[in-house]
């Protein structure tokens, strides 16, 4: 196969898999592999983040599911209810904590000193000049870049998802026991269904694109 080809090729599934992504917000009782959840984080995390900081943290609710869809808004209590798994993101607000600690388990086999200087040193000198904005605005972009990859990953493996930003921030760490250093910021539910969900309605290429 000419190498165009292959491009071509890559492409279009790339396309058809963007395709079959829908915000599936019903659920059956199928249950979720718990394998195919931490393969689809783990595809996730292969996500670029600024100065590859990799400031998230995921954690997968099954059993307390039903108390973490009370801190939800209108129809998302249902939703998250329903849903076999809900996927909790967290982003790390010690972004110096973070870096070194990227580090401290990468460790010499695989940085070179150059390297663990810049997350040791550089770095948490580079973040200690963020103020609260800048540090929200840091975090928030790694969550949405990281999100993306989790449903496209999810949706590689015929499993449905959809992104709640719709709940209480402020009670979400309390209800899943997680240390307030992380910061809420999404909810994702996951399972199966037996809708037949239909695009959403995208805007013309042609009308978002400005040429100077």
């Amino acid at each position: 196969m000419k190498l165009v080809d292959l491009e071509k090729e890559v492409t279009m599934k790339f396309l058809e898999l963007n395709k079959k992504r829908h915000a599936t917000k019903h659920f059956n009782d199928k249950p979720v592999d718990p394998r195919d959840v931490r393969t689809a984080i783990e595809i996730a995390t292969l996500a670029p983040s600024a100065h590859n900081s990799q400031p998230w943290k995921f954690v997968v609710v099954r059993e307390r599911n039903q108390a973490l869809a009370e801190t939800a808004f209108g129809g998302n209590v249902d939703q998250i209810k329903e849903a076999p798994v809900t996927i909790a993101l967290f982003t790390d607000t010690d972004l110096t904590k973070r870096a070194r600690k990227i580090a401290r388990v990468a460790g010499v086999r695989n940085f070179s000193d150059e390297q663990l200087q810049f997350y040791m040193q550089n770095l948490p000198a580079e973040f200690a000049r963020y103020n609260d904005q800048q540090k929200s605005d840091y975090l928030a972009l790694n969550a949405g870049l990281v999100a993306m990859n989790l449903v496209l990953a999810l949706t590689d493996q015929g499993i449905g998802s959809n992104i709640i930003l719709g709940f209480d921030k402020s009670k979400v760490n309390e209800v899943l026991e997680i240390d307030e250093r992380f910061r809420p910021e999404l909810l994702i539910t996951v399972g199966y269904t037996d809708d037949k969900l239909e695009p959403s309605y995208r805007l013309p290429v042609d009308e978002i694109i400005e040429k100077r």
